[in-house]
C-alpha cells in the first residue's frame, strides 16, 4: 500500500470520527425555545443570497423547490423570515430574515466558533490557515452541486 494510499486511508477514519461533529440535531436549544436547524439554514441562505427567492434557497440547501418552500414556511412560522414579492417579479417570493432570524443565526455562528476555536487551542496561526485552506478545498469538491 502506498503512503498516499494509507493517507486516504486515514482521512477516511478521520471523517468517520467526525461525523458526530458534524451531525448538528434537528432541533436546537434557543433560550426557552427550540428552533429548528432547518430554519437557521433558511436564514443563512437568505442573508448570503440577498434578496433571496425560495429558488435560492432549494438551490443553497440543495434540495427542491417544494422542500425549500416547506423550510421557508418553517421558518416565517418560528419568525426566523419573511416571504415579501418581489418587485420585479409579483410571481416570486423574496425571502429576508428577521432581526429575530438574523440573532439567531448569529447565536449559532458564535456558538460553533467556540467550539472550533476551543478544538484548536494550541495549533499556530499557520496551521489553522493551512487546515482552513485544505478544508475549503476538500468542500468545495465534496458538495453535491
Amino acid at each position: 500500500m502506498s503512503s498516499s494510499e494509507k493517507d486516504v486511508e486515514r482521512l477516511d477514519r478521520a471523517l468517520l470520527r467526525l461525523r458526530r461533529f458534524l451531525t448538528a440535531p434537528p432541533v436546537l436549544p434557543d433560550g426557552d425555545d427550540r428552533v429548528e436547524l432547518s430554519t437557521l439554514l433558511v436564514v443563512d441562505a437568505a442573508v448570503r443570497a440577498a434578496p433571496a427567492s425560495v429558488k435560492d434557497v432549494a438551490e443553497a440547501l440543495v434540495v427542491t423547490h417544494s422542500t425549500a418552500s416547506r423550510l421557508v414556511g418553517t421558518a416565517v412560522d418560528a419568525g426566523a423570515v419573511v416571504r415579501t414579492p418581489s418587485q420585479a417579479d409579483r410571481r416570486t417570493m423574496l425571502v429576508e430574515p428577521t432581526a429575530r432570524g438574523l440573532a439567531m443565526l448569529q447565536r449559532a455562528v458564535e456558538f460553533r466558533l467556540a467550539r472550533l476555536e476551543g478544538i484548536l487551542d494550541g495549533w499556530t496561526p499557520e496551521e489553522v490557515a493551512a487546515f482552513a485552506d485544505s478544508a475549503e478545498r476538500f468542500a468545495d469538491r465534496a458538495t453535491w452541486r
